[in-house]
């Protein structure tokens, strides 16, 4: 018996971790029981120059796997058969003789976006979109983005077919979204806000996500990342979605509650006070119980 905890979109660097502190947030999850971490992808914009070694230091305190989110290929020409141990995309994990862990990467299909009466824009409008305004933009892909979805999804439902002959427990973890209910699309409509209803398209794939539903009498559970809401779990189609991400340090509550008891505007640059960032840092150091408040997912197995 173990008991497997996910986490996604911890972006050391963007969030200036040490290595120190990754061996903390390691700790911390593992005093509340977890026996096994994946990280279901955002790890840092500089894998290929950091990847491992966040890798090596988390594993040291719990044993660690992972896949990828879009700020992990931005560093690597290897997206889909990445080397660095741990990685793990469509390869599954046996946890015990009923149940594995099934991670993949996922993509995004443009089937969550939105128009300015809820129809579905072309795809030709949100590929615009997404290259004028996404991060996205840089990382190299020889194939369109519903393609790749495509492909993806086409072999989830293998796998996930192969799994319920052998009538297994299969527990996903994927970075991207795979259900339309947790995408908020802002209002009321004025040119910020169409663009940001056609970015919905990037966010996950609506076709990887009815796959997972047909296959609801073997997924019992979906973790995933990406758009930086803790809105914990929502049972849909019998299964159970999760997300929990850790997300950039100006949007945890810590943070928000912290500025506010110090008297700080809530568009505080620390960068510009290293005094206050330094009382920020201790802070942290000793509430790591609230700064990873509902964001990350354990499962016993």
């Amino acid at each position: 018996m173990g008991k497997l905890a996910i986490i996604s979109d911890i972006h050391v660097d963007i969030n200036k971790f040490t290595l120190h502190d990754l061996i903390e947030i390691g700790s911390y999850i593992k005093d509340n029981g977890a026996t096994r971490l994946h990280i279901a992808g955002d790890i840092t914009n500089h894998f290929h120059r950091e990847g491992n070694e966040i890798i090596q230091t988390l594993n040291s305190v719990i044993p660690t796997t992972f896949n990828f989110g879009n700020h992990d290929m931005l560093d690597t020409n290897s997206i889909e058969n990445n080397q660095t141990p741990g990685f793990l995309n469509f390869e599954p994990l046996t946890l015990n003789s009923d149940t594995v862990l099934l991670p993949f990467n996922g993509w995004y299909d443009y089937g969550f976006a939105k128009g300015e009466t809820n129809e579905q824009p072309a795809n030709e409008i949100v590929a615009n979109y997404k290259n004028k305004y996404w991060i996205d933009k840089f990382i190299k892909r020889s194939e369109s983005d519903p393609i790749i979805s495509k492909k993806q999804a086409h072999h989830l439902a293998g796998l996930l077919d192969s799994f319920r002959k052998q009538d297994k427990r299969v527990i996903i973890a994927t970075h991207f979204v795979p259900r339309q209910e947790f995408i908020m699309y802002p209002t009321p409509f004025n040119r910020k806000a169409v663009t940001w209803r056609a970015l919905g398209g990037v966010l996950g794939s609506k076709e990887i996500g009815d796959v997972i539903s047909d296959y609801s009498d073997t997924v019992t559970d979906v973790v995933f990342g990406h758009i930086h809401a803790r809105d914990g779990v929502k049972k849909i189609n019998n299964v159970n979605w999760h997300c929990r991400p850790i997300g950039y340090r100006y949007e945890w509550q810590f943070t928000k509650k912290w500025l506010s008891d110090h008297g700080e505007p809530q568009n505080f640059h620390f960068a510009k006070h290293p005094d206050q960032q330094n009382k920020f840092l201790d802070d942290m150091h000793c509430n790591w119980d609230q700064v990873l408040d509902n964001a990350f997912t354990l499962f016993d197995y």
